[in-house]
């Protein structure tokens, strides 16, 4: 049978081989040998010292950024320290960047730190605060809020041209759900809904409506995520990024392009993106929301990304892409775990070449159901592939992958069959309602008409296996919220 319907069991054993994955990489040792000379920067460092040992560690990313590396050497950041970035992380050509110690990842905070009653003031708008420090605008767009670790989160206001509110639709904070409208918007006076948030450019000010009062009061910790990188790829020839994590940064978790030779392996990333792109970017009315967890953005000549974990971020986990044509040999992503994204793998270009892509062995989870289904587009899916993809495809594979309750599509991709991307052996879940996606009439062969809403269901996916779709894949369906409240999966427990 093409479908089958599945119950609670098969799901709660890839829910288990996912914590697994998930607890592998939380836990993963230092493995990276460095053939050069060997930095150690910890919090309690001292930009002074040499950085050559434990003891005589550096203390800050901007000694890091300002270093002159060899090929061959390495920067080590201490265990169970974090660094609140006022920059970005840079890396070097031929430097690998890993952990030494023991106890959790380092952590690089790309954030501000929003908590405290004293860092708020009261407006004279009813329910409404002004967030104390200057943030500037485009530079530093705020992209999302997270309230206690991600209990509840902001909601991003945007006003048009025309002076109205931009509709998102219907969103949840966490708490509630509630509608934006199109109604006139002027400014922060005009926020109405529990945590909506305006950061005014022209005041460099971010405005938060909070009906229970002061912001710092009601919540403990409060992180602003504002635009920026958490680590720029700005040496994207040799480098090996190791065992860190990534939170809080606007634009991209790690983000580069034209990577040559550059892995990304056991690494956290969690709460990226949101930030607006640009205030017009590709629209006359609002700007774009952007930020992925990995990007290359260009040509890629073996990027490898592998053993990470991305959880909360605003558009897609991993991906290579550009907006024309590229150059992309050797993309491997594989035993990774996305959750609570929008898309999980993308990988798009406009007519250049796709060769030797092999994405396998992820965990992809409740996208579309966490913050990021703020996205106008609600496309929550496991897969994108941009609709003029490469020119030239040429032994490109998506297999082994398991993929389970998306809030809307498995797939929007329209170059798919053997001859582009080749998906096979993959198992696929999702609830009853939703859609295979957004592929062509033949997926087999990228053939026929561009449909949007192709349905997940046993008569299509019977048709399109049967032309050549999938092979090997198995596609399950559940009832809707098996689970509970999918929307509620991503808030911290007790």
């Amino acid at each position: 049978m093409a479908l089958e319907r599945t119950n609670r069991e098969l799901i709660d054993k890839y829910i288990a081989e996912t914590e697994a994955l998930i607890k592998e990489i939380e836990n993963s040792p230092t493995t990276v040998e460095i053939l050069g000379t060997k930095y150690y920067v910890a919090a309690d460092g001292n930009d002074e010292n040499d950085g050559l040992t434990p003891e005589t560690a550096w203390k800050t990313i901007a000694k890091v950024n300002a270093m002159r590396f060899l090929y061959g050497d390495g920067v080590f950041f201490k265990r169970g320290d974090e660094w609140r970035q006022t920059y970005s992380l840079e890396t070097h050509k031929g430097v690998t960047y890993s952990a030494y110690g023991e106890g959790p990842k380092p952590r690089l905070i790309s954030s501000v730190d929003g908590a405290g009653e004293d860092k708020w003031e009261a407006t004279e708008y009813t329910n409404i605060y002004r967030f104390k420090e200057e943030i500037p605008g485009q530079a530093r767009d705020v992209g999302v809020i997270v309230f206690d670790g991600g209990k509840a989160w902001g909601i991003q206001i945007q006003k048009t041209r025309e002076g109205n509110r931009h509709e998102i639709g219907r969103v949840f904070n966490g708490q509630e759900w509630f509608d934006t409208t199109k109604g006139p918007f002027e400014d922060q006076r005009d926020l109405d809904n529990n945590l909506e948030f305006y950061h005014n450019w022209e005041e460099n000010t971010l405005y938060l409506y909070c009906r229970e009062g002061n912001p710092g009061k009601v919540f403990k910790s409060i992180e602003i995520v504002d635009k920026g990188h958490g680590i720029v790829l700005k040496g994207n020839m040799d480098v090996v990024i190791d065992n860190l994590e990534i939170f809080g940064s606007g634009s991209h978790g790690i983000g580069g392009g034209d990577v040559i030779n550059v892995t990304v392996q056991y690494c956290t990333l969690k709460w990226i993106g949101g930030s607006i792109q640009g205030k017009y970017i590709f629209n006359s009315n609002y700007g774009v929301r952007f930020g992925n967890a990995v990007e290359s953005y260009g040509s890629s000549d073996h990027f490898v990304i592998h053993h990470c974990y991305a959880s909360h971020v605003y558009d897609c986990c991993w991906t290579v892409q550009f907006g024309a044509a590229a150059v992309m040999r050797d993309v491997q992503m594989y035993k990774n775990v996305a959750e609570f994204c929008n898309t999980g793998l993308e990988v798009w270009q406009n007519g250049g070449l796709l060769e030797d892509m092999k994405l396998h062995d992820n965990y992809t989870r409740y996208n579309g159901y966490g913050w990021s289904h703020q996205r106008i587009g609600k496309d929550a899916n496991f897969f994108y592939g941009a609709n003029a993809c490469a020119r030239i495809n040429r032994n490109n594979e998506v297999y082994h992958n398991i993929n389970y309750l998306s809030q809307r599509f498995v797939l929007l991709a329209r170059p798919t069959g053997t001859e582009h991307y080749n998906f096979h052996d993959n198992i696929y879940i999702m609830e009853e309602g939703k859609f295979l996606g957004g592929v062509t009439e033949h997926p087999a062969t990228s053939s026929g008409e561009w449909k949007w809403d192709v349905p997940y269901d046993a008569e299509t996916i019977e048709r399109t296996q049967g032309e050549g779709f999938e092979p090997g894949s198995k596609f399950y369906i559940c009832e809707p919220e098996i689970l509970g409240d999918m929307y509620k999966l991503c808030i911290p427990k007790e």
